[in-house]
């Protein structure tokens, strides 16, 4: 996204802080989404929905299992596109 990264703390399913890098953006359906690595463990990411607010934005899980699956396969495009 840009040079210096964005590391911001999210609280996983379990209710434990996990630090996480901003690392990507994307929009699908006009919706606005990000990748977050978590910073704690290799192979874990997240695909946040940003919801913006007149609070500002705020970053939401996707709860809905059918739409998770289908924004993994929309980060699975968006990949092989950069290569």
């Amino acid at each position: 996204m840009n040079e210096n990264p964005l590391v911001i703390d999210l609280t996983d399913e379990k209710g434990e802080k996990v630090k996480v890098e901003i690392v990507q953006q994307f929009f699908d359906n006009g919706k606005h989404y990000v990748i977050a690595n978590d910073l704690g463990n290799d192979t874990d990411c997240y695909i946040l929905e940003v919801k913006s607010s007149e609070n500002g934005d705020e970053l939401v899980s996707i709860d809905d299992e059918a739409e998770f699956n289908r924004l993994c396969n929309v980060v699975d495009n968006l990949g092989k596109e950069q290569e």
